[in-house]
């Protein structure tokens, strides 16, 4: 029999399985060869949340093995994480920010297009399929599904807190500092397609007789080819995002 002192810190206390103690610290035994990864899972923690683990003061990867007494400290993701540094438990860094988003958070990944961030979604893609596309893509699942993030082949993934869309929006941002890398109006919301611009003179004979008289400049995307100009809604838009940023910005201030 296997013995373990565990101690998780923060919101990871609350992804705990019911069952197990309340206190911050507490033993865990085991009667198998087990990897901490397994280990931790089993107890209700998916291994995507994690921001490092600590095993007798020695920083660990998730395939170290467990020994008897040993005394586990576990501590989730905490912004701003940098996707472009490796580290032990992601040796693989990210060459470029890109979403996959669960179909029980589609409203977070229309507000992740309206900023600008590559983000595939569909209500019909399944929890498996989505675990391919976000390995062989080097995509960053967003979910609040636990299951999902427990998949042996996810390595970048989290598990959104917030029920509100546009909290989630807030808590992604923050998390990965996305704050700086914002391109309001580059994406096709309802596609993710690359917008480009396209002269009026291509695209006149689609235009409304007011859209003619009035706009003058268009961008097109390059996947459905919906043509977009600028309007009352990207004021809208704009204030959306300006709001975005102050909640940030507001999360720092009350953390810190």
């Amino acid at each position: 029999m296997t013995t373990v002192t565990f101690i998780f810190h923060d919101y990871l206390r609350q992804l705990l399985k019911k069952e197990l103690p309340a206190a911050s610290a507490f033993l865990h035994h085991f009667d198998r060869r087990a990897s901490i990864k397994d280990v931790i899972e089993s107890l209700g923690i998916p291994h995507p949340v994690i921001g490092s683990l600590i095993v007798n003061g020695q920083e660990v990867g998730f395939n170290y093995i467990l020994l008897d007494n040993d005394a586990v400290e576990v501590t989730p993701l905490t912004p701003p994480v940098n996707l472009f540094i490796p580290t032990i438990l992601r040796p693989e860094a990210l060459g470029k920010i890109t979403f996959i988003v669960d179909v029980n958070a589609g409203r977070l990944a229309l507000f992740l297009r309206m900023l600008g961030f590559d983000t595939m979604y569909g209500n019909d893609i399944r929890n498996g399929r989505l675990a391919e596309i976000a390995q062989s893509q080097n995509r960053i699942l967003l979910t609040r599904d636990t299951t999902i993030l427990k998949r042996k082949i996810i390595m970048h993934g989290y598990l959104l807190r917030e029920q509100n869309p546009n909290r989630q929006l807030v808590e992604v941002v923050r998390l990965y500092d996305l704050s700086s890398k914002i391109k309001p109006l580059s994406r096709c919301i309802p596609c993710n397609g690359l917008l480009v611009p396209i002269s009026k003179e291509v695209i006149m004979d689609r235009l409304k007789p007011l859209t003619k008289k009035y706009y003058h400049t268009f961008h097109i995307c390059e996947e459905c080819r919906k043509i977009y100009w600028p309007g009352s809604h990207q004021e809208k838009i704009n204030d959306f995002i300006d709001d975005i940023l102050e909640s940030v910005r507001q999360d720092h201030f009350v953390d810190g």
